[in-house]
């Protein structure tokens, strides 16, 4: 279990040292979703945090860890005395020593710390793959965002090509006689209202470049595109295998895993707490108030043994058992929490799929619809109702059919994010 954690771990760093390697974004550049993503676990400041973080817990163990190891001190003074007893005579007072000190033993306490402390250390390195999977998530999120705006703004600018073919026939009606000015400002309105729709769908699409640019963690990107990825690819898995996957990878888990086994570790480290502590010391000194200084030496053993702490020790323990049972718990909720995540985004994986064959054929009615309505109307026998009734529901189905190969992508991005493997699907 933590060895795969610290394999994904050191992965991501690796990924990240990739992308430094390969530079900033240039301008013009065509980007992948992989370089986006790439990018974003480079530069997005919560991902640069995480590592911090870890580095931080990795320094903490360091600590812990040097209480096992030999101290040696060095001292110097100097000083001008003048005795009370003695108010005529001032001298020079030179001190120097060395001290040497090591613990021998203390019952296993601090071997037990540094195992809470190394637990510590296992979920933060979670963590940090956790801060991953949510920029990972977020920038799939942007990048079929802006995907799905610059198809949006194609439709309203076919759109409003349309209605402008349709005003241009209307006007020729109208001034042939063979159409009533109705069907000239009927078009007129149409086409204000697809241009104010082309207008919003290009405020859109400008939100979601910005968008896209933030989840990469660079708002001041330069001038850049995207490779085009808004299309369907069959992602076949059962939902009992994406739970399987979900509770081997999710980051998440395995930082809950990593902090039961610290609670469990802080048990024994609790109760080692009246524990006997055994050090050996030893010093060499020099002192006197002229040179050559007075040399001496000692050495010994030290023992603590505490003997009344108030029932310090064992409301400790209690303490340190109460905490282990709270995260026991909060472990399988979060294990009941990520089996629903997973469901959720399966089944959002599948309603979306089974939608696009459906606005698929949407378009292709809405399209027929619309060729009728405009070849009726240029006959003579159909009405600009028609025609902006057909060309509206052709602009939604359109938009239908875009929304759900946006869905379909986002949900597939949700489960990876569910299962944990959204961060290392590079």
């Amino acid at each position: 279990m933590r060895r795969s954690v610290l394999l994904s771990f050191a992965l991501a760093v690796s990924l990240v040292s990739q992308c430094f390697a390969q530079g900033d974004i240039a301008q013009g550049e065509v980007l992948t979703l992989q370089k986006c993503l790439q990018i974003a676990l480079a530069r997005h400041p919560d991902v640069l945090a995480a590592g911090r973080r870890v580095e931080s817990e990795i320094a903490r163990t360091g600590q812990i860890a040097a209480a096992d190891r030999i101290n040696v001190d060095a001292s110097a003074s100097y000083a001008r005395r003048s005795p009370a007893s003695a108010v005529d005579r001032t001298y020079d007072d030179y001190t120097a020593s060395v001290a040497l000190s090591q613990k021998i033993s203390d019952s296993g306490r601090n071997a037990a710390q540094l195992r809470v402390q190394s637990e510590m250390t296992t979920a933060s390195r979670s963590n940090f793959m956790g801060v991953a999977e949510q920029v990972a998530y977020g920038v799939r999120e942007a990048y079929f965002g802006v995907l799905a705006a610059k198809r949006n703004v194609e439709v309203a600018s076919e759109v409003v090509k349309q209605f402008e073919e349709h005003l241009l026939q209307a006007q020729g009606f109208y001034e042939a006689g063979v159409a009533p000015r109705f069907d000239v400002t009927k078009a007129q309105v149409d086409l204000s209202n697809a241009k104010l729709e082309l207008i919003r769908t290009e405020s859109a699409l400008e939100l979601a470049w910005r968008t896209l640019d933030n989840a990469m963690g660079m708002p001041r990107a330069p001038n850049y595109d995207i490779e085009e990825a808004l299309t369907f690819e069959p992602h076949e898995i059962s939902v009992n295998e994406a739970a399987s996957r979900a509770y081997s990878h999710r980051p998440d888990l395995k930082a809950m895993e990593a902090q039961r086994r610290a609670a469990e570790e802080s048990v024994t480290f609790a109760a080692k707490g009246d524990a006997a502590v055994l050090s050996l010391f030893a010093a060499y000194s020099f002192q006197g108030e002229n040179f050559p200084l007075e040399e001496g030496w000692n050495t010994g053993l030290s023992i603590s043994i505490p003997v009344v702490d108030g029932r310090l020790v064992q409301n400790q323990v209690k303490e340190a058992q109460a905490n282990l049972q709270a995260a026991m718990a909060d472990e399988e909720s979060l294990r009941q929490k990520v089996l629903l995540e997973v469901q959720d985004a399966y089944l959002s994986l599948v309603e979306s799929r089974e939608r696009i064959a459906v606005a698929e054929l949407g378009v292709k009615q809405a399209m027929e619809n619309l060729e009728l309505a405009m070849g009726r109307y240029a006959a003579g026998v159909g009405s600009p109702i028609e025609v902006t009734d057909a060309t509206v529901s052709y602009r939604d189905a359109q938009n239908n059919h875009v929304q759900a190969l946006y869905d379909y992508n986002i949900a597939h991005a949700a489960l990876l994010k569910a299962m944990g493997e959204g961060a290392l699907s590079l």
